[in-house]
């Protein structure tokens, strides 16, 4: 029987996933299960409620000083927060690579072959 640590004889940490999480999508769920709205979130981190919401698209990176704000109002520490953003990041370059590395393999298998004609 396999280990935790293995799949199909690799690393877990090898495994590139389909997409990325932002921990904005992290955060919104948390909001989700303590009842907590955005206005309510903007208010008590004294941000406004767009910047909230880019943050919770994506569209904002989180940066340390956003994450010591969460931990102070969430409980969840500010290094949990960096590190989703840092494993977002991670993985955003992780699947480019995969999916240039794919596409340069089907343009290869794909090409015409070469014909040779005797003369």
């Amino acid at each position: 029987m396999g280990t935790r640590d293995n799949y199909k004889g690799g690393n877990y940490a090898d495994m590139i996933p389909f997409r990325a999480v932002h921990p904005g999508e992290v955060l919104w769920e948390e909001m989700k299960e303590r009842r907590i709205s955005k206005n309510a979130l903007a208010e008590q981190l004294g941000m406004p409620r767009a910047m909230l919401s880019d943050l919770l698209k994506g569209k904002r990176d989180f940066t340390p000083d956003f994450a010591v704000k969460l931990q102070e109002l969430l409980g969840i520490d500010a290094e949990s927060w960096m590190n989703l953003q840092a494993g977002y990041w991670r993985n955003v370059k992780r699947i480019a690579e995969r999916e240039a590395h794919q596409a340069a393999t089907t343009a290869k298998t794909t090409a015409d072959p070469i014909i040779e004609y005797a003369v």
